[in-house]
């Protein structure tokens, strides 16, 4: 049987569409709002700013947008050309405010520091053991200013969907691609969940379709999530030299809830005299 390749690593549908999916899929959920949250943050702490898991520079962009330096890390090479070829859009003042670097979030070293680092859209949630969490908040903590502040993201776990039967939310969407002007299908085939290693992985297949109705390209992707429990993050933040300084559930200031989005804001915690 060939492998599913992994979310984001190729060229392909999924990366093509990302953009026109997450303007409208976020809209009437706990995400919704999550840009203007990180600008007015950003405002607030001054630059730079430093994105783990940028992809196509979302939230990036933006934030060369009102006056910041924004660097944005990420380990997809098909994501980061999807937000490189963005910069044509945007005037060479904001153009030169944002720089994209290839790599990993849980082990890298820029030699500078940020006033802010913000890992949005549930991308921590690909680190996917305790290891990997606490490698990335370690290296945060060494690129982060004294008085600087890091923002996570991630979402509050529905126990009912994460049993190891589970059998439902099978999402379908259509979007129009931005090149070809086509139909595109975006459909979660399958869920498989662990338990044991709070881990899911489910199969989603993208189908670009031709006047009749037929697929002119048809391509199977696998996304692979740990799921983190709040008191378990919360642990995890103060493990790696940080201070919980407010926790949310959704970014129009709703209060933390069972089953609703977390986000975090910490800043580095002085050390013990």
């Amino acid at each position: 049987m060939t492998p599913v390749p992994e979310f984001y690593l190729r060229p392909a549908l999924n990366v093509e569409t990302y953009d026109v999916r997450a303007q409208g899929d976020l809209a009437g959920t706990m995400l919704e709002g999550d840009v203007g949250f990180y600008l007015e943050l950003a405002e607030r702490t001054g630059g730079p700013v430093l994105e783990l898991g940028c992809g196509t520079g979302r939230v990036t962009w933006p934030l060369g947008e009102i006056g910041l330096e924004a660097v944005g890390l990420d380990l997809s090479t098909s994501m980061l050309a999807e937000a490189e070829a963005r910069r044509a859009d945007h005037p060479a003042a904001s153009s030169a405010r944002v720089t994209f670097v290839e790599g990993d979030m849980t082990e890298f070293d820029l030699g500078r520091s940020f006033r802010l680092v913000i890992i949005p859209a549930r991308a921590f949630m690909m680190l996917l053991d305790p290891e990997a969490q606490r490698s990335c908040l370690a290296c945060v903590r060494r690129h982060l200013d004294a008085d600087g502040r890091l923002v996570v993201d991630l979402f509050d776990p529905r126990l009912d969907w994460c049993v190891p039967d589970f059998d439902g939310a099978r999402d379908e969407d259509t979007v129009a691609h931005p090149a070809t002007g086509r139909p595109v299908t975006v459909e979660v085939r399958e869920r498989v969940n662990d338990p044991f290693r709070q881990q899911l992985r489910e199969l989603w297949r993208f189908r670009e379709l031709g006047d009749d109705g037929m697929p002119v390209r048809e391509e199977q992707e696998a996304l692979t999530l740990r799921w983190t429990y709040r008191q378990e993050m919360r642990y995890l933040l103060e493990l790696t030299g940080f201070e919980v300084e407010a926790e949310w559930g959704g970014f129009k200031g709703q209060a933390p809830g069972y089953a609703t989005e977390q986000v975090w804001v910490a800043r580095p915690r002085e050390p013990a005299r």
